[in-house]
């Protein structure tokens, strides 16, 4: 989506800022089963978040997405500096910014998004799973967060998780639609049985 209205963009900043700050809070409930190692989650929803904010929202997204993930950053690792953060930040979001930005350009994809489809979306997911899980484990490994034997079990678990809180993401999303797209035909037909039994009291 293409935005240009400076009030817009900064509302769209913040809104991906809370929604990934809130997906991340409610993902933590699923750390006592799925939490792999730290920063990386078996089943993490805000990989979906990320991925449907980037590409409705765009670059104004992907600066609130940055700050979160910052902030978030200081809850999960201990002794930290701040530019390791911001290292993980630009990697966590880069990396998908990147994805959408090459799949949207490959596949033909519109900025308004009118023309995507599902196979659009599992392309993207799985790609931007397999490149952040990649890049961001070179990260851990470089800033000595994670020993390199570790490196291709932790590059797995965290593609898993980014690719799995995608799916949960889009189909939570899909079934929301299905379900407004069916209140709305219901609430139609409705209005159309009324104004035809008006129509038929009035002639």
């Amino acid at each position: 989506m293409n935005i240009t209205n400076p009030l817009e963009k900064l509302g769209v900043a913040i809104a991906s800022f809370l929604m990934f700050i809130c997906s991340f809070k409610l993902n933590e409930l699923s750390d006592g089963f799925a939490l792999y190692a730290p920063g990386i989650n078996l089943i993490f929803i805000p990989a979906g978040i990320k991925l449907v904010c980037i590409l409705i929202g765009g670059e104004a997204a992907v600066i609130g997405l940055l700050i979160s993930n910052v902030y978030i950053s200081m809850g999960v690792w201990d002794q930290t500096t701040v530019l390791q953060m911001i290292y993980f930040a630009l990697t966590s979001v880069g990396s998908y910014y990147l994805i959408v930005r090459i799949i949207k350009k490959l596949m033909a994809i519109d900025d308004t998004l009118h023309n995507l489809r599902y196979l659009h979306i599992i392309i993207l997911a799985a790609a931007a799973a397999i490149t952040n899980g990649i890049v961001h484990n070179v990260i851990y490994v470089w800033q000595d967060k994670e020993s390199p034997a570790d490196f291709l079990a932790k590059s797995t678990a965290m593609v898993f998780g980014d690719f799995l809180g995608c799916f949960i993401v889009i189909i939570f999303f899909n079934l929301s639609i299905d379900s407004v797209c069916t209140v709305l035909r219901s609430k139609q037909e409705r209005d159309k049985r009324g104004i035809r039994l008006i129509a038929h009291y009035l002639n």
